[in-house]
């Protein structure tokens, strides 16, 4: 059962996700001046626009489909993640930041409190909990083929994050080390709930969401390109990384669809 704290976290997590998501990838050239900080050029706020219109479709799935726990519970650490990594990288390029801006305050709010809500509501919804089933062989391919993927991910992010001057050359399109940091929280998010999966999964129905979310992310984030063709330039790499990810993604989809709930 889904408790109604956590219910009404989600619901929070929707309404900001689905704000900042459409503010971003639809209205990019407005993050320059209008945002948190000034996000140039409008791919990067695309980017980032990307990952929050993501996490929309995870918390509207959550909200509309989820009956119990375990159909989403290989996200949560995702989402510490990703908030830890972006309230850490405010700290470090503090003066970046717009602070005479309500939204900035909004922004550092919301990543600063998000890594200690997490814990709290899983801790809840664990304690009340059935014991988790065995794991589903079906799974066995899926579940192996994401912890080598997530690992690759999270290393990759790590280096990103960790030395962003290093590595801004060969990135795609241009990035400050703020940008990149705010790059590599995405793919740690995504590479998290890939390790997550591969450990927390054992029916087929609890991957939906989070495989669903990632092929949604993947699509939006290979038109890029076509939306912003003159900030982009090379990166067959990361385009092959990316249509992986989306194999991948549509793989889980697929495998996910065994069994997932209807609407509660």
């Amino acid at each position: 059962m889904v408790q109604p704290l956590t219910r009404s976290g989600i619901w929070i997590l929707f309404v900001l996700a689905a704000a900042n998501g459409v503010w971003l990838y639809f209205l990019p050239g407005l993050a320059d001046t209008d945002y948190a900080w000034s996000i140039k050029p409008p791919v990067n706020a695309a980017f980032i626009g990307a990952g929050f219109l993501a996490g929309t479709l995870a918390t509207g799935l959550v909200l509309w489909r989820a009956r119990e726990w375990r159909t989403f519970s290989t996200l949560p650490v995702a989402l510490w993640v990703l908030a830890t990594s972006l309230a850490l990288a405010t700290f470090i390029h503090e003066d970046r930041f717009f602070w005479d801006y309500p939204l900035t305050w909004v922004w550092t709010g919301v990543y600063v409190g998000v890594p200690f809500a997490v814990p709290f509501l899983v801790w809840r919804q664990r304690r009340a909990a059935e014991p988790a089933p065995p794991a589903d062989p079906r799974l066995k391919r899926l579940r192996a083929i994401s912890a080598v993927v997530g690992t690759v991910m999270l290393i990759g992010a790590a280096a990103l994050y960790l030395f962003p001057e290093d590595l801004l050359e060969h990135w795609p399109w241009t990035l400050t080390p703020l940008l990149a940091r705010a790059v590599a929280a995405w793919y740690a998010l995504f590479g998290t709930l890939l390790v997550s999966s591969a450990v927390g999964l054992r029916r087929p129905h609890e991957a939906f969401i989070g495989y669903a979310t990632m092929t949604c992310w993947c699509v939006l984030l290979l038109l890029l390109p076509v939306l912003h063709p003159d900030d982009v330039s090379g990166g067959a790499g990361w385009y092959a990384g990316m249509i992986a990810l989306l194999a991948l993604g549509i793989y889980g989809v697929l495998r996910g669809a065994v069994g997932f709930p209807a609407r509660a």
